[in-house]
């Protein structure tokens, strides 16, 4: 449009305005001081000029420097635009008019000149230019609101450009004393385009003032809201750290196994239990035993609707790493490493049955201890709150609901890599092979009865623990033989529900691809020591709209 923007110059400024014989006020910078009018030009944010053609108040006193006669009583401005015949009768240096703007906007005149007293009490008098100037003040105009803090804003002032001729338009500025904000606002001579990167929430009222060549300036006040990034909303209560069952808000590890193999782990407490200052429900474990060259990898999602699942994740967790370290030793390796072998090699049935009943008794039988240990505790709380508080209150295993996935990886000469898995309830788990172009995912997650439901470790339902052990292996065991791989993950549904949404993404490579792009991005894996886990722990933070649950993921790589 070819509109020339500049900062309005000092000069350009009212300094003030003579109000009659008997009274006067002044106009200071950024605010007139009108009399009865009490200028406001601000689009009424701060008086009764609110609509533009609408005005009332009071007359302030006058200051006796200026006046050698008592004040008039305080007059109340009239709540309509005087007519031509009031403003004849009593003379006034400024006038109001509320004439429809071509829009439909109102719009308030104000015109200021020297008047007899101040050249009486010889004030210094304004340029000639600037001796008779009037203000057009238009009504309040609403910006399209700025999303969320902390992005760039921009907003088109097309509109209110459009209706002034370019070579009318003397200067056009924002008004920085009058405009109240945190943040630098931009205006573009090009596009017509105010802009700006707000870091607070809020609303914000902005004074644009143009000038033009017929000695006016017309301002068009602005509010912009900006709303609040809703991350900024959440509140991190820390759980009592001295309750029962006490767990910290977050944990991580790193663990290097040696030979370019590491084990990265991070758990971090969800946004809706640091909103209430309740306890991190999920768990995790993971060791490696560089005698027999196997790691172990556990995570266990505690229910949230369960008063003490956090200790039947922990319970779970420790139950099952336990019953693996003691039951998968040298001598048991050795009993299966030719099984596996077997099986590799032309996938002979027999070798997988004795490679499943192998991993029975090490993974299903872990799970079964996890079970039982977690009914004992739940008997174990109950006898100790009577104890403590004279009060009979019954607690069960329901009451410690828990979820669990425990991965076994073992190197085996010759082969590769040994991966089983035993699963119970949701969450995820995968053997991520970008040079293969897959992920082999050992299992599938549990629904429950209803829709955002699972199955838990701790029922005794036929769907987790059928009395026919091979429905059961076959429902819960999966074991393979991989030649290399670049990760294997295990994570909790904090982390697979909002990186995977469905059950079928879960075996998508391509998601696989996106989860590990995403991690690598935020995660410098490379250096293989501590650092690692401190930015998996920071990564648990990302931010997905309505997945607000505890995260926990178990990484070996």
């Amino acid at each position: 449009m070819g509109f020339r923007f500049h900062q309005l110059r000092s000069t350009e400024r009212w300094r003030h305005i003579p109000t009659g014989p008997t009274t006067a006020t002044r106009c200071h910078k950024h605010r007139l001081g009108m009399g009865a009018l009490d200028m406001n030009h601000d689009g009424g944010r701060n008086g009764p000029l609110k609509q533009g053609s609408e005005s009332g108040g009071t007359a302030p006193e006058v200051p006796a420097a200026h006046s050698a006669t008592a004040p008039e009583p305080e007059r109340r401005q009239e709540e309509r635009p005087r007519s031509t015949s009031d403003e004849a009768a009593r003379p006034q240096p400024c006038s109001v008019a509320a004439p429809a703007a071509p829009d439909g906007d109102s719009e308030v005149a104000l015109t200021s000149g020297p008047s007899q007293q101040d050249e009486a009490l010889g004030q210094e008098q304004p340029p000639a230019q600037m001796a008779s100037k009037s203000v057009v003040l238009h009504t309040v105009r609403r910006l399209p609101n700025c999303k969320i803090t902390g992005v760039d804003y921009q907003a088109s002032l097309a509109d209110v450009l459009s209706r002034f001729s370019p070579t009318e338009v003397t200067g056009i500025g924002i008004d920085h004393e009058r405009t109240k904000v945190d943040f630098e606002l931009h205006l573009d001579s090009k596009t017509c385009e105010i802009s700006c990167h707000p870091e607070q929430a809020g609303e914000f009222e902005i004074d644009l003032c143009i000038d033009v060549v017929r000695s006016e300036r017309h301002i068009f006040p602005f509010r912009l809201t900006v709303n609040p990034d809703p991350k900024t909303l959440w509140r991190n209560i820390p759980s009592d750290q001295n309750g029962i069952y006490a767990k910290p808000d977050s944990a991580r590890m790193f663990l290097d196994c040696g030979q370019n193999l590491s084990i990265v782990a991070a758990s971090q407490r969800g946004r809706s239990h640091a909103q209430e200052g309740k306890p991190r429900d999920d768990h995790f474990l993971a060791e490696f035993d560089p005698e027999t060259e196997c790691a172990v990898l556990i995570v266990a999602d505690g229910a949230g609707s369960a008063k003490f699942s956090r200790e039947g994740s922990r319970l779970a967790a420790q139950t099952a790493r336990d019953e693996a370290r003691s039951a998968m030793t040298s001598e048991y390796w050795r009993g299966l490493v030719p099984m596996v072998a077997r099986w590799a090699k032309d996938k002979d049935s027999q070798a997988e049955r004795a490679i499943l009943t192998a991993l029975y008794k090490v993974l299903v039988h872990g799970a079964w201890q996890a079970k039982a240990m977690i009914k004992k505790e739940a008997q174990s709380h109950e006898a100790r709150y009577l104890a403590d508080y004279k009060k009979a209150e019954k607690f069960t295993s329901r009451d410690y609901a828990t979820t669990l996935i425990v991965t076994i990886v073992k190197k085996i000469d010759g082969l590769g890599w040994f991966v089983a898995t035993f699963w119970v309830g949701d969450g995820g788990m995968g053997v991520y092979r970008s040079s293969a172009g897959e992920v082999r995912v050992q299992g599938s997650p549990d629904g429950g009865d209803y829709g955002g439901q699972t199955r838990f470790l701790t029922e005794d339902s036929a769907e987790v623990w059928p009395q026919d052990a091979n429905r059961l292996i076959a429902r819960r065991l999966r074991f393979d033989v991989v030649d290399s791989f670049d990760a294997v993950v295990l994570m909790t549904d904090g982390v697979s529900d909002p990186k995977f949404e469905t059950e079928n993404n879960l075996v998508s490579f391509m998601k696989w691809n996106e989860l590990w792009a995403d991690l690598r991005k935020e995660v410098p894996l490379e250096r293989r020591d501590g650092s690692v886990s401190d930015a998996l722990l920071r990564w648990m933070d990302f931010w997905s709209p309505g997945n607000h649950d505890d995260r926990t993921m178990v990484v070996l790589y």
